[in-house]
């Protein structure tokens, strides 16, 4: 595989890790107002749509889905998705709309592991997808996003992020 090509591929990955260290940080969040199972609950419910529909707008722009039946038309995906995303409406009355990303964060990285693992190798996707997760990580902590505990970027965690970033770069060698 040409050496852009994997260099972009890894920077996908790492972008994922970002959106997972978000999922996280806002299901903390969600599981602070509802409780740790309601908060999964409610993020299962955005990824079941977000796939669903995924699926149903595969299926209607002339690529049906690889399923067995009754999924392989798309509408039957098309319709879950639907029933999930009005289940999430009504699970998400009485906190901001905005939770509703945890599980439609989640359906992107699902399809692109199952993309990239096999072409970047399952080491190094998982090296760029922690640097991404745990760099962003850090920066949630350090201006205390969604409530966390603040805890300042200093220099063992600065080395840390480095030590990460050269993992990616030894795991990837030589491509």
């Amino acid at each position: 595989m040409r050496s852009n090509i994997v260099t972009i591929y890894i920077l996908i990955a790492f972008g994922l890790g970002c959106t997972q260290a978000l999922q996280a940080v806002m299901l903390g969040s969600m599981g602070r107002m509802r409780g740790p199972i309601e908060s999964a609950w409610v993020s299962i419910l955005g990824t079941v749509a977000i796939l669903g529909l995924a699926l149903a707008v595969q299926a209607a722009t002339g690529h049906p889905p690889a399923l067995p039946f009754p999924f392989e038309n798309g509408w039957v995906p098309g319709l879950v998705g639907l029933g999930a995303a009005i289940l999430l409406a009504l699970a998400l009355r009485g906190i901001p709309g905005g939770y509703a990303i945890t599980g439609m964060l989640a359906g992107p990285y699902i399809a692109s592991a199952a993309f990239l693992a096999p072409r970047l190798g399952v080491g190094l996707f998982f090296a760029a997808v922690i640097t991404g997760q745990l760099l962003t990580g850090v920066i949630f902590d350090n201006f205390a996003v969604f409530g966390v505990p603040q805890r300042s970027i200093d220099l063992p965690r600065i080395l840390g992020i480095l030590a990460l970033v050269a993992g990616v770069i030894l795991i990837r060698g030589r491509r």
